[in-house]
């Protein structure tokens, strides 16, 4: 008989392409090289174009079913782009942090990068209209962490231009998503918080 012995995650990673990794793929995502440092065992669910909704909708079977120690959340850019109000996001965030809190599980809220402007076809007054959205969601995620005393992943000051309130040009390839570089930075400051896990395990 041959026994399958599931591997203890440590850590999943809930989100969309900016979790996920695009347009590279998992492997060059911010999750994927913080556990490379630090030796955690991760799971990636981000899916590209998904909104909070879509992720709340398969939180129990991608993060509760796997019984990670820790579940980071971050969405938003998509809702953003739907024209989603920010009460009905500040609700999904709220929804998956219970779902993850009954189940055991330690959430940690991460702030969405800041868009770009890289001159692309996307007209500047939707961008601002997305951005404006985005920083609503970022105050809700903020007000959940006080909250509920959560830890925070902050990926949007790191990649900010402050001077102009839009995101570094050379951390981004398009106007939401960062580059290698970027995903590097985001890498970054997660890896504090992927350390403390590995001491903790």
């Amino acid at each position: 008989m041959i026994v399958i012995t599931m591997t203890a995650v440590d850590l999943v990673g809930m989100g969309n392409s900016l979790t996920w990794g695009y347009p590279f793929g998992p492997e060059a995502s911010w999750l994927e090289l913080a556990a490379r440092e630090t030796g955690l065992v991760v799971v990636n669910q981000g899916i590209s174009g998904e909104t909070t909704g879509e992720m709340l909708a398969r939180f129990d079977q991608d993060v509760v079913r796997l019984k990670p120690r820790v579940v980071t959340i971050m969405g938003g850019t998509n809702d953003a782009w739907a024209g989603f109000a920010v009460t009905e996001v500040s609700n999904n965030l709220r929804a998956m942090v219970d779902k993850a809190l009954r189940a055991g599980i330690q959430p940690v809220m991460a702030l969405p990068p800041p868009l770009c402007q890289t001159g692309s076809d996307i007209p500047l007054p939707f961008l601002e209209k997305m951005a404006g959205l985005l920083e609503g969601y970022r105050e809700a995620c903020r007000d959940l962490v006080l909250s509920q005393g959560l830890k925070l992943l902050d990926f949007y000051t790191p990649l900010l231009e402050p001077a102009t309130g839009w995101g570094k040009r050379e951390f981004f390839v398009d106007d939401a998503h960062p580059g290698r570089q970027g995903y590097r930075v985001m890498a970054g400051v997660a890896v504090d918080l992927f350390r403390q896990l590995k001491q903790q395990g």
